[in-house]
């Protein structure tokens, strides 16, 4: 540690500002500047662009929260690694009654939480009941939890019927529950901590998972221990240091450096440069999600179906796959990625037209008084690498046919509240899929019981009565064919009315030093860091 740097700490401590975590976070990143950290080191430094925005999984939606917690917390059931396929975590077993209606899961036996509370079917109703009961202590004020209000809104009771034996008891037959609830709002937290922690219960997780939270420092770094009682394969690294790195091009320096040993939100471009560099490991495939321009249709403007056409035809979204994903991607013609129920055999996408654009646009100038503001986050998404070059691009393919626009950028946190609360005219965002399930994308992004202002995911605030019919017959039936016909028709209803606008499909991309064995790509986008070990040959 250098002289100057030495001084500082000294200071810190004696004002007391630095604990004993950030000593040892500080320590880390000091020792990684002078070549890197030593190959004898135990802990694993993942790079991201943004902080998590809290740490409680029945009350996230953003990328650096779920993949802070999927360290930390479990649910009763999981995908296998690399699938879509349902396997047993929390729970031993499971069985689905003949009429859908009831899930039993019988809980895996001698599993604690990290607090030492023992895991049985009443502290696993805690992170249940939390979210479906108001007046519960677990129900907290400050929280949203909205994806309660659409993957499991079917949900009526949860009970225990045994020391071990959990049971749902639902209204109607979902044919997606059993993926929802493999996703991570249905991850179960000890029921001691909101005790122990009270109002920083969203900030100190207390889960089940291979990892324990240590300690967080704001937009600087959320360090995790290894979980010596972890009921499943011990991980390697006894701990792990989620660090924010805002710039991409920073991050892959430090990553080139040794200085951190794995990263995501890499800049496309970059990608070629790394592809013969025999110390970087570079892991990707498609990823489960669209990037889109969401029209507010409480908006006067916006509620213009014509205009929101008029859009539509003038954006190149071929080029902008281009520009934006450099190869990491394609370009999107439906609201899901290919391969889902609805999607058509035949692609028919919504064609470019600039000469139709700007016949409408010159058709009704009245329309045009004041820009139409493009909202968009500055910090970059797996759909939307750099976000505002994505925004620029798009404003100036409008202002070439006649709609004047301007663009407004900031923190994402920000963002996701003017969508949320209805605060903007359109806005770039998109979707990750949680349970690789149809219903995940459509009635995400369309119904309307999605469309709450404050914790709204429907961010057009798009309300038609024929969509939530076609939505809620396709959660009710289990014939694979007849889902595929009613999402099918779901997507044409979706093209009609245009609440949307689909851009891009991103790729999942996650980079790595070499020397490291045992990391798999999650098709949800989950980010799994447990399984990660050196490998026998240095790098």
């Amino acid at each position: 540690m250098n002289r100057i740097l030495s001084m500082h700490v000294i200071d810190w401590l004696n004002r007391g500002l630095l604990s004993m975590f950030g000593l040892f976070a500080l320590a880390l990143l000091v020792g990684c500047s002078g070549g890197g950290v030593s190959e004898r080191s135990d802990v694993f430094v993942f790079a991201r662009g943004s902080d998590a925005q809290k740490l409680d999984p029945a009350d996230v939606d953003d990328g650096e929260s779920v993949n802070t917690l999927t360290q930390i917390c479990e649910g009763l059931v999981r995908f296998k690694s690399g699938t879509l396929e349902i396997e047993e975590c929390l729970a031993e077993s499971y069985s689905v009654s003949e009429d859908g209606k009831t899930y039993s899961f019988t809980l895996r036996p001698n599993v604690r939480f990290h607090d030492s509370t023992p895991l049985n079917a009443e502290t696993a109703l805690f992170s249940f009941r939390r979210q479906m009961d108001p007046e519960h202590p677990g129900h907290l004020k400050e929280a949203s939890f909205s994806y309660w209000k659409y993957l499991y809104q079917d949900i009526e009771e949860v009970n225990a019927v045994g020391e071990m034996e959990l049971e749902f008891k639902l209204s109607k037959p979902n044919a997606s529950l059993l993926h929802s609830l493999a996703v991570f709002p249905a991850s179960l937290l000890s029921p001691a901590s909101l005790e122990t922690h009270g109002s920083e219960f969203q900030r100190h997780p207390v889960g089940t998972g291979p990892y324990k939270f240590l300690d967080w420092r704001p937009n600087q770094v959320i360090m995790l221990e290894r979980n010596d009682d972890y009921w499943g394969d011990a991980p390697e690294f006894k701990r792990i240091a989620m660090t924010v790195v805002p710039d991409s091009t920073v991050r892959l320096l430090k990553l080139k450096k040794g200085e951190i040993q794995a990263m995501d939100g890499l800049q496309p471009a970059e990608l070629a440069a790394l592809a013969n560099d025999p110390k970087i490991q570079v892991y990707q495939e498609a990823g489960l999600n669209v990037g889109y321009l969401a029209f507010n249709m409480d908006n006067e403007r916006m509620a213009n179906r014509e205009l929101r056409e008029a859009v539509a035809l003038a954006i190149d979204r071929e080029t902008l796959a281009k520009v934006a994903l450099k190869g990491a991607g394609r370009s999107a013609n439906y609201p899901m990625p290919k391969g889902f129920l609805g999607y058509p055999d035949r692609e028919d996408g919504i064609p470019l037209n600039v000469e139709k654009a700007r016949a409408i646009v010159a058709a009704h100038p009245e329309w045009f008084t004041e820009p139409l503001e493009i909202q968009v986050m500055n910090a970059p998404r797996q759909y939307f690498p750099d976000p505002v070059t994505i925004a620029t691009f798009i404003k100036g393919q409008l202002e070439a046919v006649g709609i004047p626009t301007k663009v407004v950028s900031s923190d994402f946190k920000a963002h996701l509240n003017n969508l949320r609360n209805g605060d903007f005219q359109a806005g770039l965002i998109g979707w990750m899929g949680d349970n690789g399930d149809a219903d995940n994308f459509l009635s995400v992004l369309f119904a309307s019981w999605a469309a709450e202002k404050g914790t709204a995911t429907n961010y057009s605030f798009y309300r038609n009565d024929e969509m939530d019919r076609l939505l809620l017959a396709g959660r009710l039936e289990t014939d694979i064919e007849k889902r595929d016909a009613i999402y099918g028709d779901a997507l044409k209803l979706w093209r009609k009315d245009l609440p949307i606008l689909p851009l891009v499909h991103g790729d999942n991309i996650v980079v790595m030093r070499s020397g490291y064995v045992g990391f798999e790509l999650q098709k949800i986008g989950e980010l799994r860091l447990a399984s990660i070990k050196k490998s026998k040959q240095k790098e």
